[in-house]
């Protein structure tokens, strides 16, 4: 049940404040909720935190849905990827994504059959340990769908370490016009609350919260009402419906840790360390008891269509979908100055080929919006990007030291905590970027890994045991579990720890 507090942190944009994002508050819920199948798919072997894939499929290989076309290589930090149609693979060739990823992708022409790989149906029963459950949630190709995309094998299994107690849903898509986490939330609330109940008892947490918006009455009813439905199915664990005001960026895990437990975490720190809490988009909650429940690997996802000023519609697609495809389905022909966007109006990256840039697994929208030139003048020293920057920098000041060439005075004044939410640029009424100045130094002054999305890295072919493509390329990967590769013992409690006591029927 929700307690009746609202959370939230101390600054951002609000709904009723200077971006007025009151339009999108009334969500319009589709009867019937699109489907695409599109001509082609376009699938980049890197499409979340992490390092690229090898490619296990070949020109002229015929594949079906759900079949693996990317594998990691033996002792890497990747995701596999599989294909969200049935097909010809046309080409494996590299790719540049708009965020300057490049890497190697599978190329997939739709024959429209829909033909699915064997193995992929649903288990009447589910009853295996927590070990089993995040060897499937790996080997389905499962990240976070709602940020950078940290695989959420690696996040489960480092909240088992620190212990966590809770876990946290986020249902608040704070993104100005994005729905499509709410139409999750409408279409899918028993996977959502089954798949949180699942990961919460596979992580070792006794407590899951729902984080949403007080506004979304309809969607706070059916949580609930999903809740009361499968709480005695999971022993030992209770739920609770946390209430947060309508503020963008509400959803970043370092605001979430302030407002939920008035925790200020520094930089590199992390939230299952410092607050005993894991954080799950609940759109990637949804995939993962799809992988379990349905032995689904993660080919699809919800799409919002958007303009710079509504949610047009949500749409589901294949990922690799080309943007083009979702234009042209729900919006048809675009002016030609109008901006496509890759993501979302604050956050997003605009392209200049829809045609060949794909929906990847964290895509969440796809904006249109018109070009407007702004005049731009020197700052007016209004002081609304101070008041709007959730991290309490002042960019302004920032900015004007990275301008001048004052780096180190930069990062004194903060400079290195911007999270690229956008609000500065989008608020200044000067019309000056600041965030494209502020954001890339930000970035620059962490630790960029090699496994991180932002890490521009290139494909580099490896070897595979002879044999080994085919067989690979045939299977689901969800045809046995892969073990962790440790030295714990079955007989270690946390290893046999049954998040599914006596086999759930699904």
């Amino acid at each position: 049940m929700a307690n009746g507090k609202i959370y939230s942190f101390s600054k951002g944009v609000i709904s009723n404040g200077i971006l007025d994002f009151s339009r999108r508050t009334p969500f319009v819920r589709e009867v019937m909720l699109e489907k695409i199948n599109p001509a082609r798919i376009i699938l980049p072997m890197k499409m979340n935190y992490g390092v690229p894939c090898e490619p296990v499929v070949k020109k002229g290989d015929k594949v079906k849905v759900g079949q693996c076309v990317g594998m990691p290589k033996p002792h890497t930090f990747a995701s596999p990827v599989h294909s969200g149609i049935s097909g010809t693979v046309t080409d494996v060739a590299p790719v540049t994504l708009p965020n300057g990823i490049s890497c190697m992708a599978v190329f997939i022409e739709n024959d429209m059959k829909k033909t699915t790989v064997e193995s992929i149906r649903p288990r009447t029963h589910i009853n295996m340990s927590a070990r089993e459950t995040v060897a499937i949630i790996r080997a389905a190709g499962i990240c976070g769908m709602g940020g950078e995309g940290i695989p959420s094998a690696a996040k489960i299994s480092r909240a088992r370490r620190h212990g966590v107690n809770e876990l946290l849903v986020n249902c608040l898509q704070s993104e100005p016009f994005a729905t499509c986490d709410l139409t999750v939330i409408n279409e899918y609330t028993d996977y959502v609350v089954r798949g949180a109940s699942a990961v919460a008892s596979t992580c070792g947490a006794k407590k899951v919260r729902f984080l949403i918006s007080h506004r979304r009455k309809s969607e706070i009813r059916m949580l609930q009402s999903a809740i009361d439905s499968v709480k005695d199915e999971f022993e030992g664990l209770s739920y609770e419906i946390c209430l947060f005001r309508d503020r963008f960026p509400q959803g970043y895990y370092r605001l979430v840790a302030k407002a939920l437990y008035d925790k200020t975490l520094a930089e590199g720190a992390i939230l299952e360390e410092e607050c005993k809490a894991v954080l799950f988009n609940c759109s990637t909650i949804y995939a993962i008891w799809r992988a379990l429940a349905d032995n689904m690997p993660m080919t699809e996802r919800i799409v919002s269509v958007c303009t710079d000023s509504y949610c047009r519609n949500n749409v589901l697609v294949p990922i690799g979908t080309p943007l083009s495809e979702i234009i042209n389905s729900g919006i048809g022909s675009t002016p030609v100055n109008d901006r496509i966007i890759w993501g979302n109006c604050l956050t997003g990256i605009e392209t200049n080929d829809p045609e060949n840039t794909p929906v990847i697994k964290i895509t969440s929208a796809v904006t249109i919006a018109p070009r407007n030139f702004i005049p731009k003048t020197p700052c007016i020293h209004c002081g609304l990007c101070s008041e709007t920057c959730p991290m309490s920098l002042s960019p302004n000041i920032v900015y004007e030291m990275l301008i001048q060439g004052l780096s180190q005075k930069a990062a004194e004044e903060g400079g290195r905590d911007c999270i690229a939410c956008g609000t500065c640029s989008f608020i200044c009424p000067a019309g000056i970027d600041l965030a494209s100045m502020i954001a890339p130094f930000a970035s620059a002054g962490r630790i960029i890994e090699e496994n991180s999305l932002l890490h521009n890295t290139s494909f580099s072919s490896g070897s595979h045991k002879e044999g080994e493509e085919d067989i690979i390329g045939e299977l689901s990967l969800l045809e046995e579990f892969v073990e962790d590769e440790d030295d714990r013992k079955v007989s270690d409690p946390n290893e046999i720890n049954l998040p599914f006591k006596g086999g759930k029927k699904v």
